[in-house]
């Protein structure tokens, strides 16, 4: 198995910790067998892959092993965000390779540097790759990736923008909404949830982020700034 290198760790805060404890508490009892969790938003700069790879990383820490898949085929912020690099210098094969048969599946996960923690990256950009999600490699990727995993997330693209996450979605356990605080309405999040019910997708709940908090303990303010998980 390849290996990846994630350069750019940075610890998460005390209240990203927190919430991510609670995040994989709750999806721990949303239903038995929830092991493929969908990430998904209403628009995009919600946090969706800030929020997927944390999960990565509390589920990993907790004993899982875990995979991270990034399904964001168009706009995947991955590599650029953590200084992610193959050690072997060579370039990445991902889930377009395998998905449009340029690639193996056992040559497309990659051991990060995170102890549990592995990654399935995109591979190759492709300019449509809508179809490669309905075909029926993804299903077989996913039932062989379902044995390997004890827990696996894919990061998909915003439901605003591309169909990607409503295909996506039903594939999978279950699927959450990443929600910005103050940056969308309650009709958007509605409008999103009942899109992924159409299509049979098990809607977890919400996780709202860029939340900030007012806190006067110990007889001083502070702002915090982190995300909450809400059914």
């Amino acid at each position: 198995m390849r290996s990846i290198t994630i350069s750019d760790l940075k610890e998460p805060s005390y209240e990203m910790n927190e919430s991510m404890n609670v995040l994989r508490t709750n999806v721990s009892y949303s239903g038995e067998g929830v092991k493929l969790v969908a990430i998904t938003s209403v628009d995009e700069n919600a946090g969706k892959s800030l929020i997927s790879f944390e999960m990565m990383r509390n589920y990993a820490a907790a004993g899982y092993k875990v995979l991270l898949i990034d399904a964001d085929l168009r706009k995947s912020v991955f590599s650029a965000r953590y200084g992610a690099t193959a050690d072997d210098s060579q370039k990445f094969i991902g889930l377009a390779d395998v998905l449009s048969g340029q690639g193996e599946i056992n040559d497309a996960v990659y051991k990060t540097n995170i102890p549990n923690a592995y990654v399935l990256p995109i591979g190759s950009y492709v300019q449509n790759p809508t179809p490669l999600f309905s075909g029926k490699i993804f299903t077989a990727m996913l039932d062989v990736l379902r044995n390997t995993f004890d827990f696996i997330i894919i990061d998909t693209p915003p439901l605003g923008r591309v169909i990607d996450a409503a295909i996506i979605a039903p594939n999978c356990n279950g699927s959450i909404i990443v929600v910005s605080a103050n940056e969308v309405d309650y009709r958007q999040v509605n409008d999103a949830k009942n899109q992924l019910l159409r299509v049979g997708a098990n809607v977890l709940g919400c996780v709202l982020n860029k939340v900030v908090e007012e806190n006067s303990r110990y007889g001083g303010h502070y702002s915090r700034y982190g995300s909450e998980y809400r059914y």
